[in-house]
């Protein structure tokens, strides 16, 4: 049976779930929502980028509102998919850490989503609703982000992992086209979606790492000798 040693210095040879080229993106992403969050807070008119940008989208929804709205109904699916399977190739290896992540990242940008909309407070003019960020993004994104996080730590070969990324961030795209041909939401909604996506996969990965580091710190300390009187 492998020493306690044998055992951490294993554990300590995997990849950590978290590269340096992700936390770059998740500074990238934050410094580019707060910027967004700042501009559009408690705002209930557009900027003039944003009325800008709506004309090509109300021009965009004559034709293609409808298959903008099919488009849009197949996050949930495509999401909860992505969770199960990312879940499911990270349990084949062994990586429960990549597990949890596959399964909370999601939901948890969700939850986030749905929170900041009622701290920033942006209304659509003329109407109550709350339109940042744009929550399709949110969790497309961080779906997306998960898939490339948790592949990279499996045995999947390197070139399925660069085509199911690529497929995941263009279906990304996708959502963001189908959310601006609806418009209902602004360009800026999408991309504060978009950033608070990132931010949250990375944090999420970032929090499981230090749990699984402290778990493991805990598990291998020996227990307190007992001195005879």
């Amino acid at each position: 049976m492998p020493s306690p040693e044998r055992r951490d210095a294993r554990a300590d040879s995997k990849p950590g779930l978290v590269p340096p080229w992700a936390v770059a993106l998740a500074v990238a992403a934050f410094s580019a929502g707060t910027v967004i969050t700042t501009l559009v807070w408690h705002s209930v008119r557009p900027d003039p980028f944003d009325v800008w940008v709506m004309r090509g989208q109300e021009a965009a929804f004559a034709y293609g509102g409808g298959i903008g709205r099919v488009v849009s109904i197949t996050v949930a699916p495509v999401v909860i998919a992505a969770m199960l399977a990312s879940a499911g190739v990270a349990w084949w290896v062994g990586r429960w850490d990549a597990v949890v992540l596959a399964l909370t990242a999601a939901p948890v940008a969700l939850g986030v989503e749905i929170g900041l909309k009622q701290l920033v407070h942006r209304q659509r003019p003329g109407g109550p609703d709350l339109v940042y960020p744009s929550g399709h993004l949110a969790v497309a994104s961080a779906a997306c982000l998960t898939i490339a996080l948790v592949l990279r730590v499996t045995t999947v070969p390197s070139r399925t992992t660069a085509i199911v990324v690529s497929l995941a961030g263009a279906y990304v795209l996708l959502i963001a086209a189908a959310r601006l041909v609806e418009t209902v939401h602004f360009l800026t909604d999408v991309l504060g979606g978009a950033a608070t996506g990132i931010v949250v996969a990375v944090g999420a990965a970032l929090a499981i790492t230090v749990l699984r580091h402290v778990a493991r710190a805990s598990g291998s300390q020996p227990p307190p000798s007992r001195q005879g009187r």
